[in-house]
């Protein structure tokens, strides 16, 4: 792992991370890569959703900006 401020990111995350850099500054597309990180995503978004229910925050947010004008 590579430390980053005190952060600890683990090295796959790390090692994604640089890939997508180098398919976004370059133009490519890996359809492997998109489809597992988009299998992992939607795991996690699962397991939010299953601990926390739906988190309904943009209307209190949109409140909270308008007061402030």
């Amino acid at each position: 792992m590579k430390t980053i401020e005190n952060i600890m990111i683990p090295a796959d995350a790390l090692a994604d991370l640089e890939h997508a850099l180098e398919l976004q500054s370059t133009g490519q597309r890996d359809p492997a890569f998109e489809k597992r990180l988009g299998e992992q995503t939607e795991k996690i978004r699962q397991e939010i959703l299953a601990e926390h229910g739906v988190l309904n925050v943009a209307v209190d947010l949109i409140r909270e900006g308008r007061a402030e004008e």
